[in-house]
């Protein structure tokens, strides 16, 4: 499950705002949240012809409003610009079966032989698992798909 962070109103990270100057830490707004402020009010303030870079710092240098923005802003920790959220790395059964079939049997194996003994850490039964002599021609194959998909990448 996903959470999103609720934001403030306009009337309201302005309010964020008088308490981060006033307290000299911000009351858990990111700079990011502030920059995304100062620029909507540089929109709603820009003149006819004028580009949004004048605009914006025309509203942090004479706006009362911008101004106290871009002091929470400096204040605020983050960056200004809102990090993209990255992709969940796929789970190693995922992992497992996207890169082969001998793949998926030794990952099968080593959570078999976890399951067995308890205090293995996934990694060391995979790689009891993986040199397991009894378990070469797996292991052929395993080294085989790793060929195969290490010369797909090459090929592009």
């Amino acid at each position: 499950m996903e959470f999103h962070k609720v934001l403030p109103s306009d009337e309201s990270i302005v309010m964020f705002a008088k308490i981060a100057v006033n307290q000299g830490r911000s009351p858990g707004i990111e700079k990011h949240d502030f920059y995304d402020a100062i620029v909507k009010r540089a929109d709603e303030l820009r003149a006819d012809g004028e580009s949004p870079q004048k605009s914006f710092v025309k509203v942090i240098t004479e706006d009362e409003t911008g101004r106290l923005l871009y002091k929470a802003m400096q204040i605020a920790p983050g960056a200004e610009v809102k990090p993209t959220p990255q992709p969940a790395p796929p789970s190693r059964e995922e992992s497992a079966r996207l890169l082969g079939p001998a793949h998926a049997q030794m990952h099968s194996a080593a959570i078999d032989l976890q399951r067995r003994i308890p205090r293995l850490s996934y990694e060391a039964a995979y790689s009891r698992v993986y040199t397991d002599p009894s378990l070469a021609g797996l292991r052929e194959k395993v080294r085989n798909e790793h060929l195969g998909a290490s010369m797909a990448a090459v090929k592009g």
